[in-house]
């Protein structure tokens, strides 16, 4: 008895493993809703109710099977006919019914084509789904004046709307009769315009499209073509602008260095800034400080501003103090220096990064970008040297905020505040107009603007 109870149970097991389930729209189907009959699977057609269909005026003669105002299908199942959208008519065969406790139970197949849903059949079960439209590709680039968002599907999506995000700048697309293969999607972009793309499927026929901007947008445009959604955006800023962050040091609670007569650091770089933008107002240039206030800002933050505007270049701006002797003074630049194993290291820590790729990446953005910050540095010492101030030195040194930024970036020590005549050169004004002049023609220098 123990032996027959034993294979028994092995049979039902191996015939379990065996059997196909039943999905709708991806979701396995109870199996109290499904008959399976001579390798055959015949399917509730109640079930539909899942996939928001109804089902109508049920009878042994006749039922309906409704979905909105696009599709209905009015079968006769004895009569082997069923009329979809009152137009069309579909033949029918008597094997393609089981009905069952007042209920139909139709091939799956057969179901699948009077729902006007999507068959597939593989080795795991059967499938109805959707004939939704399908997200292939998503891409951004600049192109000319304009930034092109590009949605690929692999046919015509239903329809789309498009709204403004109020949080940040970007759109929110909403798609209809479409689905994500891969449930989302997300892509990062270098560029300081576009930030990310983000696609979700927010319910069973619709995907949220989420275009983040880096700047404001003036407007948009809409193109549909060939199963494809064209977004071109027109930016407030010029995309020819080439971007300058300026770093005025210190801040706040922390004054910097002290003159003799109490001028503070964070003050004069302030001052010196806020000039240097004022001598740039009107010129092929989008200037942006990391502080235009009397605040202080974490030299991480500094450079994450200035990765985040995707900026091509990066000036901080600080002055010096030699106590032991005031009669020093003269410019000094520095450039960040470069130890390969020590810099991935401290960028991993910082930016708490896991991949080895990103790291690699990072490490060869900021060598690619090391020469450029001596020709910006060496731009500068002309530009001293032109003006008669004293000229010290060009360095490279491990200034954090030189380190964390990825575009070519200086550290420039103005003058030396312990300096008596410096300090009185600064308070009177005209070293605040002097070394802002030097600083905006070096940076159109730079950049080759006239």
């Amino acid at each position: 008895m123990k032996k027959h109870i034993s294979i028994l149970l092995f049979f039902l097991l191996i015939i379990s493993l065996f059997s196909k389930e039943v999905y709708l729209q991806w979701k396995k189907v109870d199996n109290n809703y499904y008959i399976e009959k001579n390798g055959t699977v015949f399917l509730n057609v109640s079930s539909l109710e899942r996939l928001d269909y109804n089902i109508l005026g049920m009878s042994e003669n006749m039922f309906i099977i409704k979905f909105d105002d696009t599709w209905s299908a009015v079968v006769f199942p004895k009569s082997k006919i069923a009329i979809i959208n009152s137009s069309e008519s579909i033949i029918l065969s008597s094997n393609d019914f089981i009905y069952q406790n007042n209920t139909y139970y139709i091939n799956v197949k057969t179901l699948a084509n009077l729902a006007n849903l999507e068959y597939i059949e593989n080795s795991k079960g059967y499938y109805l789904n959707y004939k939704l439209a399908k997200l292939k590709t998503i891409d951004g680039f600049l192109m000319n004046d304009k930034l092109r968002v590009i949605m690929e599907f692999s046919t015509h999506p239903d329809k789309y709307e498009i709204y403004s995000l109020t949080s940040v700048p970007g759109y929110l697309i909403k798609i209809y009769g479409v689905e994500i293969p891969e449930v989302s999607f997300s892509k990062d972009f270098n560029n300081r315009f576009l930030s990310r793309i983000k696609a979700m499927q927010h319910s069973t026929k619709e995907i949220w499209v989420t275009i983040i901007l880096g700047g404001e947008p003036k407007k948009y445009t809409e193109i549909l073509e060939n199963g494809r959604i064209i977004i071109d955006i027109e930016m407030t800023e010029d995309f020819t602008k080439p971007v300058v962050v300026l770093d005025p040091g210190h801040g706040a609670y922390d004054p910097g260095t002290l003159g003799f007569l109490g001028t503070k650091e964070k003050d004069v770089a302030l001052k010196v800034a806020l000039k240097t933008k004022e001598l740039l107002k009107g010129k092929n240039i989008n200037i942006y400080l990391t502080r235009d206030i009397d605040k202080f800002v974490e030299l991480y933050d500094r450079a994450k501003i200035s990765n985040d505007l995707h900026a091509d270049l990066f000036i901080s701006i600080h002055l010096n103090s030699y106590l032991e002797n005031r009669s020093t003074r003269g410019s000094e630049i520095y450039y960040f220096s470069f130890s390969d194993d020590a810099y991935a290291r401290k960028i991993a820590r910082k930016e708490n990064i896991d991949s080895e790729d990103v790291i690699e990446s990072r490490v060869i953005e900021k060598k690619n970008s090391i020469p450029e910050s001596k020709e910006i540095a060496e731009i500068l010492k002309k530009h001293i040297k032109d003006n008669k101030i004293p000229f010290r030195s060009i360095k490279a040194a491990e200034f954090a905020v030189l380190a964390y930024t990825k575009c070519p970036a200086v550290l420039f020590e103005l003058e030396f505040l312990s300096n008596p005549i410096v300090e009185m050169n600064f308070k009177s004004g005209v070293y605040i107009d002097l070394f802002a002049k030097i600083i905006a023609d070096s940076i159109l220098e730079y950049f080759g603007i006239k």
